[in-house]
């Protein structure tokens, strides 16, 4: 099976992927399913950071999983003073899509950083309400094209994961979690949104339903704006976490 194959077989599979993670009872129990299938994708190791909903410091909670290796160093990540520090978080409240570890250094923080990873894959938890937090995912084989190539899935399984974790946890009267179970979708989104989460592009899409492009590109804007996602990923995450779609 080719590498285009593969990538469509997982797509299609992302329902199923998402909502595995989301009926996990407990944020343990999460986190070891969440650990197995992050291997297929050549990943074992990812950190989860909660941002304080005023977006100065991290706060409540940070989550780093590595096997089998010892837990990974996350004290530099608490920061108390300036956030800002960290090029990772530094990049994450400038952007709603996945990035790369090593677009958000400069030349002088590449230089002194040592790292067993060849790249890694950062995703922003955007939210109505700004940055939520970021999750971080590697491998110690894993390269930039491995990672592209899975992106909009790793992109998908990370919002779940924080998600779970974000439901676990004592929710803070400033930073709510939002439910989106009363919002009322068309019969038409419906049918666009299932199949964003098949991986199929607004282009498919409307070769699918035999219309024109702009009128699905109308019909996912208009989704994704009951549902307050700021990209296609996060809207399909948030459609399957409160059941909007099967």
């Amino acid at each position: 099976m080719g590498a285009k194959q593969l990538v469509e077989v997982r797509m299609h599979r992302l329902q199923e992927i998402v909502d595995g993670i989301l009926r996990e009872r407990t944020p343990r129990s999460m986190l070891d399913h969440l650990y197995a299938v992050l291997g297929q994708f050549g990943i074992d190791r990812f950190v989860m950071l909660r941002f304080a909903p005023e977006g100065e410091v991290l706060d409540k909670w940070l989550v780093g999983v590595r096997s089998p290796a010892p837990r990974p160093d996350l004290s530099r990540y608490a920061y108390r003073d300036n956030p800002r520090d960290d090029p990772v978080i530094r990049r994450s409240r400038e952007t709603v899509e996945p990035f790369y570890w090593s677009d958000a250094l400069t030349p002088e923080e590449k230089a002194k950083r040592i790292s067993k990873v060849n790249e890694a894959l950062v995703i922003p938890v955007p939210s109505p309400r700004g940055l939520t937090g970021t999750v971080w995912m590697a491998g110690e084989h894993t390269d930039r094209k491995g990672l592209h190539r899975y992106k909009a899935v790793l992109q998908a399984i990370a919002l779940a994961s924080y998600y779970h974790i974000q439901r676990h946890c004592v929710t803070d009267p400033a930073d709510p979690v939002t439910s989106y179970k009363g919002v009322h979708l068309t019969s038409k989104e419906h049918e666009i949104l299932g199949q964003l989460a098949n991986g199929l592009s607004a282009r498919k899409i409307a070769r699918m339903l035999n219309q024109s492009e702009r009128t699905v590109e109308f019909h996912i804007a208009n989704m994704m704006k009951k549902l307050e996602a700021k990209n296609r990923v996060q809207a399909v995450v948030l459609a399957i976490r409160d059941g909007l779609i099967q």
